[in-house]
């Protein structure tokens, strides 16, 4: 297309109530397309459609991809023309900087031809679409630049196709360049979000084989250590029972401590892998969980476990949750050991168990009375190998907490931990009242 057209650098503006009703118009448009921006093709659409309405009759736009000037959307009132338009207009090709387009791309400035002779206008375009013209007879055109954050997105055009509607005025131009710049931003702002979108698909598909990769390699380290560390137990205790009587003190306490030490690798490879499997495990199934019965659940097999347990354990009333029961039974599990384990050295050794609910928030506490800790220290208890006592002391592989954290954050809750070194410690964690984000 190179016809010259005519050039408004400096369109005016009509009545007040022109006004008024060309600022409503672009009000409400700006708002459509910004709720369109989230799907490009609907958004395309919406914008032809529009400027149709608004202006007439026939819009199309074309963006920009590599050197070619790509149609994208086209809308006419009327059906057989509007068909025609797809099938002819659209399939011909256009090649950035070339004719109209290229001089408004280039410039910037709008073509802007309101009554166009037909006869004039064809010998000055390019010979593929001189056919779709005549067929669907042309008697205006206005083209304009999309452009959105200083970069030439593409162009869009209007063409009148008829005599019944009076030909484009200069306040039909200012209000497309208006409507142009809005449909440019909302275009250029889908293109990003859905570029965002295309780069979060990418990413999350690269963890999600990142994390398959790590999850197979801590079954295959988990298999191949727990092994060995079953053997050397098994040995060892072997020798002992077959050769003890042979050995002197020194060789017993050191197949004891051969043996405590492998418990308590196998202890930590478990307690890893567990942490593994939580980060890929789905929280399913969410049911209503009563809290109290899992707690009585979970003292009960604990006094199993030690039998030679003295304890008293004081359990308030805990509200239902909504959660994982397994996951969470884990969780009760990890605080209530960790209680009696840092109490077991005091005369008189007394856990409590709380819980309330608050601000749409379900929280649970486990106190203990036992061997405290630097309250300054608090953040690095829920860490992975982050112990505050020596192994000497109290045994333990700096995993559970850490394993509890994680828990209680896959349901999106929060956990907490206040201590005096000698006087005691409390543990809690925060649920949403309304359940895990299904």
């Amino acid at each position: 297309m190179s016809h010259a057209g005519t050039v408004v650098s400096s369109p005016g503006v009509g009545t007040p109530e022109m006004q008024s009703r060309r600022l409503q118009a672009l009000a409400e448009s700006g708002h459509m397309f910004a709720e369109a921006s989230t799907d490009l093709p609907r958004l395309l659409n919406l914008v032809a459609r529009r400027f149709s309405e608004l202006v007439g009759e026939a819009a199309n736009i074309r963006l920009i991809e590599g050197d070619q000037l790509v149609p994208v959307a086209t809308y006419h009132p009327d059906a057989a023309i509007d068909e025609l338009l797809r099938e002819i207009h659209d399939k011909t090709p256009l090649r950035v900087g070339v004719g109209i387009s290229g001089r408004v791309l280039d410039t910037g400035t709008p073509y802007f031809e309101p009554e166009l002779d037909l006869a004039r206008f064809t010998q000055n375009v390019a010979p593929a679409f001189v056919p779709i013209f005549e067929r669907i007879g042309i008697t205006g055109m206005i083209v304009v630049r999309l452009r959105a954050r200083g970069v030439n997105l593409g162009y869009l055009s209007l063409f009148r196709t008829g005599h019944t509607r009076p030909p484009y005025t200069t306040d039909d131009l200012s209000l497309v360049q208006d409507l142009a710049d809005r449909a440019a931003l909302a275009i250029d702002n889908s293109r990003i979000l859905a570029s965002l979108e295309q780069r979060v698909a990418d990413r999350t598909q690269a963890l999600e084989q990142t994390n398959r990769e790590l999850e197979a390699f801590a079954f295959s380290v988990s298999h191949d250590l727990r092994s060995p560390l079953r053997s050397i137990d098994q040995f060892s205790r072997m020798l002992e029972e077959d050769y003890g009587p042979a050995l002197d003190d020194k060789a017993r306490r050191m197949l004891s401590v051969v043996r405590k030490n492998a418990r308590q690798m196998s202890q930590l490879v478990e307690d890893l892998l567990r942490l593994s499997r939580l980060g890929h495990r789905a929280i399913r199934p969410i049911v209503e969980i009563d809290m109290r019965e899992v707690v009585e659940t979970v003292i009960e097999g604990l006094r199993t476990a030690r039998p030679d347990l003295a304890i008293e354990l004081k359990v308030g009333e805990l509200p239902r949750a909504l959660g994982n029961v397994e996951l969470l039974r884990q969780v009760w599990t990890n605080l209530l050991d960790n209680a009696i384990k840092y109490s077991a050295k005091k005369p008189r050794a007394v856990v409590e168990v709380a819980g309330t609910r608050e601000a749409g928030e379900l929280r649970y506490t486990v106190t203990d009375h036992g061997a405290g800790f630097d309250p300054t220290q608090a953040d690095k208890l829920f860490g992975v190998f982050q112990r505050l006592h020596s192994d000497a002391e109290f045994e333990g592989t700096g995993v559970g907490l850490a394993l509890v954290q994680r828990i209680v954050a896959r349901h999106g809750g929060r956990v907490w931990a206040d201590g005096r070194p000698g006087v005691g410690a409390t543990f809690g964690f925060g649920l949403p009242e309304r359940g895990p984000a299904r």
